[in-house]
């Protein structure tokens, strides 16, 4: 599924695809960040909305926010999803859940992906929002 070698395609100097992984359960989010680091890509991982918002204040490029809607703590992922657009509004957004919310904001991102999904989708989603914020990791 994920080729290893893409990792070794980027040219020196250049910012490699970051994707902000935000899930409370661990082996979800091992799983899905094992299948993004395998296709090229870098990945930040989070526990909750708080722990997220604090990688995004920080110096760390992101490029695409992938969150799960249910979180423990103050802020769910539709919250985040929101803040995210107000705040960075150059970053892509993948919301994920096993139900899809009727009163999400649509608005506020840019991918819904349904649990249980399937890995390859979930890779091809990212490869086109990195390719439309002009981040390529994709097969040449």
């Amino acid at each position: 599924m994920g080729d290893a070698n893409l990792a070794t395609e980027f040219e020196p100097g250049r910012v490699r695809p970051t994707v902000l992984v935000v899930e409370d359960e661990v082996l979800i989010r091992l799983l899905i960040a094992s299948e993004l680091r395998d296709s090229g890509i870098q990945v930040l991982e989070a526990s909750d909305a708080e722990e997220a918002l604090t990688i995004l204040e920080s110096s760390l490029p992101v490029h695409v926010v992938f969150t799960d809607i249910r979180m423990p703590g103050r802020m769910d992922g539709i919250g985040l999803s929101r803040f995210v657009r107000e705040r960075y509004p150059h970053l892509k957004l993948m919301l994920t859940s096993s139900h899809q919310p009727e009163n999400y904001a649509r608005e506020s991102v840019d991918v819904f992906v349904a649990k249980p999904y399937d890995l390859r989708t979930v890779i091809q989603q990212v490869d086109t929002l990195l390719r439309r914020s002009g981040h390529e990791f994709g097969r040449r």
